[in-house]
């Protein structure tokens, strides 16, 4: 039996109110650009359909660099991502059927990894971010400048006989001892 009949099965005769839902999903970086809005409408539009849901919002996919490398088995083989195409959803949908659309989306080769979460009543709209997620860069000029001080220039620097280092031995070895 696949989801779509247990999803048709779970209408046990009561009318239940359709809840808001959000998900929020990064879907393979090897998607190209072009073809990135068919593969939303594949991977995520398509099933939230066929289970009777009725999407009222959506941000638009964007690159982003991830905080970690995820891993994911993808044709018996196992993917590692550092970027990724970040979007969001909301939809209306029965809550029984929400968990069976969870078994369609965990099947996906598309989507790295997902999170639904249930809103509350009168959130149908996503407001978008009012600034753009950039990872900073580490500034290291004070390092820099600090670690340029101490470097030698190489015509400061004068050979030195060993009669010299033998000096320079005693001489360290007199002021530790004192």
């Amino acid at each position: 039996m696949d989801e779509i009949e247990k999803a048709e099965n779970l209408d046990n005769g009561e009318e239940q109110e359709p809840k808001i839902y959000e998900i929020g999903y990064l879907l393979t970086p090897i998607i190209p650009q072009d073809a990135l809005a068919e593969n939303v409408v594949q991977a995520l539009k398509t099933p939230i359909d066929k289970f009777g849901g009725v999407i009222t919002s959506e941000m638009d996919p964007s690159m982003i660099r991830l905080a970690y490398t995820i891993k994911k088995n993808i044709g018996n083989k196992k993917e590692r991502f550092s970027d990724a195409y970040f979007g969001a959803l909301r939809f209306k949908l029965l809550p029984e059927k929400a968990a069976v659309l969870k078994d369609v989306l965990d099947k996906s080769d598309k989507i790295i990894r997902y999170l639904t979460i249930a809103m509350s009543e009168g959130e149908e709209t996503i407001v978008p971010p009012k600034r753009t997620f950039q990872r900073r860069e580490v500034q290291t000029e004070p390092f820099e400048i600090e670690r340029r001080e101490k470097e030698i220039e190489p015509e400061d620097v004068k050979e030195m006989t060993k009669e010299d280092i033998d000096k320079e031995i005693e001489n360290l070895l007199e002021e530790k001892a004192s």
